[in-house]
């Protein structure tokens, strides 16, 4: 049982590096930002490799981007949950996109998830792979929801439509 708790914290934060090193622009990117090796950001974005970001190098990333993937995950670890500061709404985000970017990656998770069940055995890669697809998810909802929260918080926010070629 432990070994399994052990394993899912550290697949967790695994994902989580993948993802914070691809928000700043892949590892070579990452690594500029760090001073890091190209080859231990590498190391931290593989898959098979047992090592993680160190935290100096995760918060930098963090502060980079803009977004705290490692702490949001470290939080949910111990059963917390971080809040995002107040804003001042939603300064030009798109609930059309945020909506459809989410139901996308919706999608690809089901698409996946769906091919790995397929066989009734989930592999190691499949299992990754999912992991992958629902940090995503869970990253597009984050983003839904501090745009739907910003625009409750300003009285709300006209949707301007969209308008095809050709249209008066």
């Amino acid at each position: 049982m432990q070994d399994t708790l052990t394993n899912a914290w550290f697949y967790q934060l695994k994902a989580g590096n993948r993802l914070l090193i691809k928000k700043n622009g892949g590892i070579e990117s990452a690594a500029d930002i760090t001073s890091l090796s190209k080859s231990q950001i590498g190391r931290c974005h593989n898959d098979t490799d047992p090592e993680l970001l160190p935290i100096p190098a995760v918060l930098r990333l963090e502060a980079e981007c803009g977004e705290p993937v490692i702490t949001r995950i470290m939080a949910g670890l111990h059963g917390r949950k971080i809040s995002e500061p107040d804003s001042a709404g939603p300064d030009g985000e798109c609930l059309l996109r945020a909506n459809a970017e989410l139901t996308k990656l919706f999608g690809e998770y089901g698409a996946n998830i769906g091919i790995a069940l397929s066989d009734l055995h989930v592999s190691p890669a499949e299992g990754a792979r999912g992991i992958k697809d629902l940090q995503a998810v869970r990253d597009a909802i984050d983003d839904a929801i501090r745009i739907l929260a910003g625009t409750r918080a300003t009285g709300g926010a006209s949707i301007v439509p969209i308008r095809m070629g050709g249209e008066g």
